[in-house]
């Protein structure tokens, strides 16, 4: 029986056993490999809906994370030569500006006495509860919101006691500062990469892709019978 194997590092699918399909085809076993093509190529989008889906379902992303994990593309298809096809995300990095966190906005200036509440919420799973970043950990603050030049909300931290180069924002304001007038590098606050999170529901979507794959390769291998059947008349 034909099997499917995901390579997470490469994010390849790759099939492997065309026996099946070759003795269906019987005198026409020479068509196995464009049959089989066409059923990794669907398989391969038909496997990227499912762990965009079940990434959306498992993780706590917010709207630009959503966005983010569509990302997933078919960047290699399948050939007849090559059996195998890559899926690809060119941005894999995520920060835990892209999960839900309360309040969503950033705050700079006096609003962050007036308006900010004393800790930023968030969580990566949904089956987790929202946690407080207070930076009660190691030399790093409590974590805090910063949109970007991009437009990108990102959650970042203070690294006490170090000393940043970058005096002003990206924006061009000046930094806040420690007591004694220094300003802290920002470090950002990690989080699965969209890559990690499409690897992590592999296993979850793996027996629907290959029941797909079966599915399709059955009916590439009926469709090449009934042309030649047509063919001879």
């Amino acid at each position: 029986m034909s099997r499917v194997t995901y390579d997470a590092g490469t994010m390849t699918i790759t099939v492997e056993g065309m026996e099946d399909v070759a003795e269906a085809l019987g005198d026409l076993k020479s068509k196995t490999p464009a049959a089989a093509k066409v059923a990794i190529n669907a398989t391969a989008r038909e496997a990227r809906k499912l762990m965009i889906a079940k990434a959306k379902a498992r993780y706590a992303v917010n709207a630009a994370g959503q966005r983010h994990l569509k990302d997933l593309v078919q960047r290699k298809k399948a050939t007849n030569t090559s059996l195998s096809a890559e899926l690809h995300i060119a941005k894999m990095r995520n920060d835990l500006g892209y999960f839900q966190h309360r309040p969503t906005e950033s705050f700079s200036g006096r609003d962050v006495l007036n308006r900010a509440p004393a800790h930023v919420k968030a969580r990566v799973l949904k089956s987790s509860s929202m946690t407080a970043l207070t930076g009660e950990k190691g030399n790093l603050s409590k974590g805090f919101l910063v949109e970007f030049k991009s437009g990108h909300v990102g959650m970042v931290q203070r690294k006490i006691g170090s000393n940043s180069s970058h005096k002003t924002t990206e924006r061009g304001h000046p930094r806040w500062r420690t007591k004694d007038g220094r300003v802290e590098k920002l470090v950002t606050m990690g989080s699965p990469s969209a890559a990690g999170m499409h690897s992590t529901v592999w296993p979850l979507v793996e027996p629907e892709v290959v029941e797909y794959l079966q599915d399709r390769l059955m009916e590439q291998t009926e469709r090449i019978i009934e042309r030649a059947k047509a063919k001879r008349g």
